[in-house]
């Protein structure tokens, strides 16, 4: 029996799988019932907050107002967090009759300004299983840093989620030291935008699946139509 060889024609549907299955951004499907409200995560209401000058960050935090920030300048972190924190940890897979042990880290870092290998790295992960840390400008000048659903920053949003400021944690304040050294930004608090608990990581992988079956089913349509046209 003669085997199939590779056909050149089944390069683009593998980039289309390993697009949506690594990078597709899933965020705004879960946004779609946050609704609209003071919780972390929710769309803002009148009761939230703008945050103006980088004087307001300690007055927020204590009386634990719900805060949110408008604009669009914002930077990019060489750190990012897993979007499903219960994952994190040590998993074991079983494979054949081998048991294989896979450590899943709660945070990547990278170098700052990152390298040209590490920064596509990142953006190739951080929008399927991990989101990253954001600097963005206030209107006084000074930077804050967020944390929000990543494909915000993908769309360049100009609107913002209600978020909290609170304590960033040793992983975080390491980083912003780091970008302490090129911009003016408080290391001791965030704005943290992010609704912990929404992303379910094997649903997210399952529902990654079924919209890369969906999307292989349309682009196979659409060549077997094309080839119908060119054939008459």
């Amino acid at each position: 029996m003669q085997k199939k060889r590779f056909s050149i024609s089944t390069i683009p549907y593998i980039i289309i799988a390993i697009f949506i299955m690594l990078t597709l951004p899933t965020g705004w499907i879960y946004d779609l019932k946050a609704g609209t409200g003071t919780a972390q995560g929710q769309k803002t209401t009148q009761a939230v907050q703008q945050i103006f000058r980088q004087e307001d960050i300690q007055h927020l935090f204590y009386t634990n107002t719900p805060a949110t920030v408008k604009g669009n300048n914002i930077v990019s972190c060489p750190l990012a967090r897993l979007r499903d924190v219960e994952q994190k940890g040590i998993h074991y897979q079983r494979v054949r009759h081998t048991t294989r042990k896979v450590y899943i880290s709660e945070y990547i870092t990278t170098h700052y300004p990152p390298h040209h290998v590490e920064n596509i790295f990142q953006k190739i992960i951080s929008s399927g299983t991990y989101n990253r840390y954001h600097l963005i400008e206030l209107p006084d000048g000074n930077w804050l840093c967020v944390y929000f659903d990543d494909y915000l920053a993908l769309i360049r949003a100009d609107n913002y989620p209600t978020g909290y400021i609170r304590y960033t944690t040793t992983t975080e304040r390491n980083m912003l030291n780091q970008m302490a050294q090129y911009y003016t930004v408080d290391t001791v608090y965030m704005l943290d935008m992010y609704q912990y608990g929404k992303v379910n990581g094997i649903f997210d992988i399952v529902l990654r699946f079924i919209v890369l079956v969906v999307v292989i089913v349309i682009v196979v349509t659409i060549q077997d139509v094309l080839q119908k046209q060119k054939a008459k």
